[in-house]
C-alpha cells in the first residue's frame, strides 16, 4: 500500500476563490484561506499527547480524522483568540515535536470557458481509439456530475469528501475526466475521481487529505491535479512522501500569470508540473513561468466530448490530464520514479521557444511514444 503523507489544503475555484480571499501573516503567506482561526496538524503518533499540550494552551479540538492509509492522523483545533497563524504554528510544533501544522490554503481550478479547436489529440501524437492504462488513475478535483457516462458505466469511482456540489466545479471535474476516460482516451482501468469541494467551488485541508487517504487505499498509481495555489508546508511533507513511496504526481502550473510566483503543487520537484500551449505551440497567456514548468501539453480551447454534449475551455489544468494519460498508459512510465519520468518525457519532448529546456515551455511538448 502507498505510504502517503498529506498533501494538503487545496481548493478549488473554476475561475477564482468563492467570496473575498482571507490573508493571513502564516509562514507560507499571504494567500487566501478558509478559516484564519483554524489550524490543521498532521502527527503520525497517537494524538493524545498533541491534544492534551494543545488544550492547555487555549486550543480547541474540532475534528481528527485517522488517515490509515496516510500513516498519518489529522487533527484541526480553533486557534485562542488573539493568537495569529504563524503564531499557532511555531507554537505547536515546539510543544509536540515531530508534527506538522499549518494554514488551510486555498487552490484553485486552472481552467477557463473560451471556444474550440478539436486538435489536441494529433498534436501529441495520441491516438483517435486511445490507449489502455498500466496502472490506476486518480484525479483530485470538483465532482464529476451525476449523469456523466462514465459514472453510469462504473467507468468511474467517485467519493466525495467535502460535502459541496458547486456546479461550476462539477463542470471542472467532468471535463478533466473525459480527458482521462472518456471516449478514445484511457480505458482498461477505473478513474478514482476524489471530489474534494466543501463551500462553493473550493476545498480545505481535511477533504483533501481524507482523499490522499481514499486513492492510496484504493492503489492509485498516477494522480492528476488541475489545480494551484500556495507553497504549505503541510503539502510539501504529503507530496513527498506520495512521491517517495512510488505515486506520481501530475498537476497545472496555474494561471496567474508570467510575472506569478510559482504555484504548488506543480513547483515541488517531486511533482511534474504542466503549462498549456495552443494549436500552434504558442503559450497560454496567462500560465505560469519558472523552473519548475516540466512539460507543455495542448490546453488553449480544448475540446472534450461527454456523449451528446460539448465543452471547451482553456488553462493549464486542460493541459495536464494529457500528461497524466501518457504516463498511465506507458508500462516503461508507471514503475518509475518522478525523476526517471521527467527525464524521459522531457527527452522525447518537442522543443519549444529557446533551444532546449526554458522557462515558459519546461522540456517542450509532450510526444507520446504510443500505447
Amino acid at each position: 500500500m502507498i505510504r502517503l503523507i498529506v498533501f494538503v489544503c487545496l481548493v478549488l475555484a473554476a475561475c477564482g476563490p468563492a467570496g473575498p480571499p482571507r490573508a493571513t501573516g502564516a509562514g507560507d503567506l499571504p494567500f487566501a484561506v478558509t478559516d484564519e482561526r483554524e489550524l490543521v496538524v498532521l502527527t503520525a503518533e497517537a494524538p493524545e499527547v498533541l491534544i492534551a499540550r494543545a488544550e492547555a494552551r487555549g486550543y480547541v479540538l474540532l475534528a481528527q480524522h485517522p488517515l490509515p492509509s496516510l500513516d498519518d492522523i489529522l487533527v484541526v483545533f480553533r486557534i485562542p483568540i488573539g493568537t495569529t497563524i504563524p503564531e499557532a504554528i511555531d507554537e505547536i510544533e515546539a510543544a509536540v515535536p515531530g508534527v506538522t501544522a499549518g494554514a488551510n490554503h486555498l487552490y484553485s481550478l486552472q481552467s477557463r470557458a473560451l471556444a474550440a479547436v478539436d486538435y489536441a489529440g494529433s498534436m501529441i501524437g495520441w491516438p483517435e481509439e486511445g490507449c489502455v492504462a498500466r496502472a490506476r488513475v486518480g484525479m483530485i478535483d470538483g465532482g464529476v456530475a451525476p449523469d456523466h457516462p462514465g459514472l453510469a458505466s462504473g467507468q468511474i469511482i467517485q467519493e466525495a469528501f467535502g460535502g459541496g456540489s458547486d456546479a461550476q466545479a462539477m463542470e471542472h471535474g467532468s471535463r478533466i475526466a473525459t480527458l482521462l476516460v472518456g471516449p478514445g482516451r484511457l480505458r482498461g482501468t477505473p478513474l478514482y475521481s476524489a471530489n474534494v469541494i466543501s463551500q462553493g467551488d473550493t476545498a480545505g485541508v481535511v477533504p483533501i487529505l481524507r482523499a490522499l487517504d481514499w486513492l492510496a487505499a484504493n492503489g492509485v498509481r498516477v494522480v492528476n491535479i488541475s489545480m494551484a495555489g500556495p507553497r504549505n508546508k503541510l503539502m510539501n511533507r504529503a507530496l513527498s512522501r506520495a512521491a517517495a513511496d512510488g505515486m506520481l504526481l501530475v498537476a497545472a502550473v496555474g494561471n496567474e500569470g508570467p510575472s506569478a510566483p510559482p504555484q504548488f503543487p506543480a513547483a515541488f520537484p517531486f511533482v511534474l508540473g504542466v503549462t498549456a500551449v495552443d494549436r500552434d505551440g504558442a503559450i497560454f497567456r496567462n500560465a505560469g513561468r519558472g523552473s519548475h514548468v516540466d512539460l507543455a501539453a495542448p490546453g488553449v480551447d480544448i475540446m472534450v466530448r461527454d456523449g451528446a454534449r460539448l465543452r471547451i475551455a482553456s488553462g493549464t489544468s486542460m493541459a495536464a490530464p494529457f500528461v497524466t494519460a501518457a504516463i498511465a498508459a506507458d508500462k516503461n512510465l508507471t514503475r518509475r520514479s518522478v525523476e526517471s519520468v521527467r527525464e524521459s518525457l522531457g527527452a522525447a519532448a518537442k522543443d519549444l521557444g529557446p533551444a532546449g529546456r526554458d522557462t515558459v515551455f519546461g522540456a517542450g511538448l509532450l510526444q507520446f511514444s504510443g500505447c
